[in-house]
C-alpha cells in the first residue's frame, strides 16, 4: 500500500527544549504551543513527549483542544490562547485549564459565572500591545485592566501579550510593544497587584528582544525546529533541529518521448526523452499545487524536479534516463536524505508562505510516525478507514 507519511524525531524535540531552557533564567517557565495539531506534528504524541521532557505549560487554541490534551496528560498546565465564554467556566475550573480574559466585558461575564459556581477561577489577562487582535488596549485600557484584576472571583495568575514583528528585520515596533507591556505591569504593581506569570515572548521575541523573558516564554516554531525569519540578535547561539520529515514512495516509472504532455491541462511537455516517476502524494495531503514546476524531491540522495501539475493524490517527477531509481524507492519531500536536504524554508519560499503554514498544511491523512533513539515508538493514522485498511492488510 502506497501513501505519504511524516516521521517525527522526538529526540530533536527533547534537545530543542533543553537548548531553549539553557538560555532562560532559572525561574523562567517554558510553554509549548500545541495549536493546529501541534503545528502539524500530531497533538497526542507531542503533548505526551513535551510533558515528559519537562515543558512547564502547554498552549492550545480552544477549550476543545485543551480537554483533548487533558485526556492524554491529565496533570499538564494548560493555557487556552483564544477567548473563552462563561459557559466554559465549569469545565475550566474542574480540569484546571487556564483561560485568557480579553476585555472588561469578558472579565465580568467570567467572574459572574465563577461566582455562581462559588469558585475563584485562575486566569491570564491578555493585553493588546500592538498585534491588533484580541486583548485589553495597553494604551487606553489601563483602568479596565485594573478593574478586571480586582474582580472577586478571578485569580490573576498571568498577564500576557504577543509580539507582531519580533521576527522582522526592523525591531522598533516590537520594542514599542515591549515598552507598552512594561507600562501595564508597572500600572498593576503601582496599585498593589503582583502577577506571578508575566509573558510576551514568542520565538522571535525570545531570540531578538532583550529582557523580555519575564516569567515564561512561548517559543512555538523554534521548539519545532524552524526559525523566525530574522536572525537572532540577542541569542545567536540558539540552534534547534527540525522534528519532522515528510516522505513517500515511487509508485510507477515510465519512459516518455519529447513533446509528450504530463499532468492535468497538458500544461507541461517534456523537452527531451526522459523517464517520469509518479509518487504517491498530492494537494490532498498538503503538497500544494503551487509547488508544480517549482519543487524538487530527493530519491537516493539526488534531487529531481516536480513536473506537470500536482494532482490531488499523485505527483510526477522527471528522473532523467540514467539513474537507478526503482518503484518502491523512498522519496523525501521535506527533510534530509544522504548528503542533501529539503528544508521547510525551501518549501515555504516555493509555496510563497511561511514555515508555520507548511507544517500545518500537512493533512490528517498523512500518517505520523514517531521515533525516539532511532526506534519507532508510536504511529498514528488519523483516518479510521486507513487504520482499518492497514489492519486488514496485515
Amino acid at each position: 500500500m502506497y501513501y505519504s507519511w511524516a516521521e517525527i524525531n522526538l529526540n530533536a524535540l527533547r534537545d530543542n527544549i533543553a537548548t531553549v531552557r539553557a538560555a532562560l533564567p532559572s525561574h523562567c517557565k517554558l510553554l509549548l504551543p500545541l495549536k493546529a495539531n501541534a503545528y502539524g506534528h500530531g497533538l497526542e504524541a507531542i503533548a505526551k513527549a513535551a510533558h515528559e521532557f519537562g515543558v512547564d505549560w502547554l498552549g492550545l487554541a480552544t477549550l476543545r483542544e485543551a480537554l483533548e490534551i487533558k485526556a492524554y496528560v491529565p496533570e499538564a498546565n494548560i493555557l487556552i490562547l483564544g477567548p473563552s465564554e462563561p459557559d466554559d467556566v465549569k469545565a475550566l475550573y474542574v480540569h484546571r485549564i487556564r483561560p485568557i480574559i480579553v476585555d472588561l466585558n469578558n472579565a465580568h461575564e467570567m467572574n459572574d459565572a465563577a461566582r455562581r459556581l462559588h469558585v475563584r477561577l485562575p486566569v491570564h489577562l491578555k493585553i493588546d500591545t500592538g498585534m491588533g487582535r484580541i486583548g485589553f488596549d495597553a494604551e487606553h485600557g489601563l483602568d479596565d485592566i485594573l478593574a478586571a484584576a480586582r474582580l472577586s472571583n478571578l485569580e490573576i495568575e498571568g498577564v500576557m501579550s504577543h509580539y507582531a514583528t519580533a521576527d522582522e528585520d526592523d525591531l522598533n515596533y516590537a520594542i514599542g510593544q515591549h515598552d507598552r507591556f512594561k507600562r501595564v505591569i508597572k500600572h498593576l504593581r503601582d496599585h498593589g497587584i503582583e502577577v506571578p506569570l508575566k509573558h510576551i515572548s514568542n520565538s522571535g521575541g525570545f531570540m531578538n528582544i532583550a529582557h523580555s523573558d519575564y516569567d515564561m516564554v512561548r517559543p512555538g516554531i523554534l521548539l519545532y525546529g524552524a526559525y523566525p525569519s530574522a536572525d537572532g540578535r540577542v541569542r545567536k547561539a540558539i540552534h534547534c533541529k527540525p522534528l519532522l520529515s515528510w516522505k513517500t514512495q515511487v509508485t510507477f516509472i515510465k519512459e516518455v518521448r519529447p513533446g509528450q504532455a504530463i499532468g492535468y491541462g497538458a500544461a507541461y511537455r517534456v523537452p527531451k526523452r526522459t523517464k517520469i516517476a509518479t509518487i504517491e502524494v498530492g494537494y490532498g495531503d498538503g503538497y500544494r499545487r503551487i509547488l508544480s514546476g517549482r519543487a524538487h524531491v530527493l530519491i537516493r540522495g539526488m534531487r529531481y524536479p516536480v513536473v506537470g501539475r500536482i494532482s490531488m493524490d499523485q505527483t510526477t517527477v522527471d528522473i532523467g534516463l540514467v539513474n537507478d531509481v526503482m518503484v518502491g524507492d523512498e522519496v523525501v519531500l521535506l527533510g534530509r536524505q544522504l548528503d542533501d536536504e529539503i528544508t521547510v524554508f525551501e518549501l515555504a519560499r516555493q509555496m510563497e508562505t511561511i514555515p508555520y503554514e507548511v507544517y500545518t498544511s500537512i493533512s490528517a491523512r498523512v500518517e505520523r510516525r514517531y521515533f525516539f533513539n532511532g526506534q519507532l515508538v508510536h504511529h498514528f493514522v488519523f483516518s479510521n478507514f486507513a487504520l482499518m485498511a492497514r489492519t486488514i492488510l496485515h
